[in-house]
């Protein structure tokens, strides 16, 4: 069925057109407020927050996990395990732990297994 306005003194077909939304999605600079690790300091600012972890050489990463992984080469590390490993077999073994300290500053008696 064909709808007809009248539109300039003459009846014309009325042609659908979609609406626009009644309230644009707007985003705002505001958040919650949240601890930024980078320096230990409460934002309720996104801006805010995304400038001081860019400060520090982080990025910031959503819910999204990275389809790769970095590839981690540490230098050395394989060297070192070498290492280790023939100081065990040549009869290397740690010195004994006699104390351990705790957050709260007390002593902990530990002892080594053998």
């Amino acid at each position: 069925m064909t709808k007809y306005v009248w539109h300039d003194g003459a009846w014309r077909e009325a042609i659908r057109v979609s609406r626009p939304p009644m309230f644009p999605g707007i985003i705002r600079d505001h958040m919650e407020p949240l601890v930024n690790y980078a320096d230990g300091k409460i934002y309720d600012s996104k801006s805010a927050f995304r400038r001081v972890t860019a400060e520090h050489g982080l990025v910031e990463m959503g819910n999204d996990a990275p389809m790769t992984q970095p590839e981690y080469k540490p230098e050395g590390v394989k060297e070192d395990i070498i290492q280790s490993i023939k100081m065990l077999e040549q009869g290397y073994r740690p010195e004994p732990v006699e104390t351990a300290g705790t957050l709260d500053g007390a002593a902990v008696e530990t002892r080594f297994i053998e």
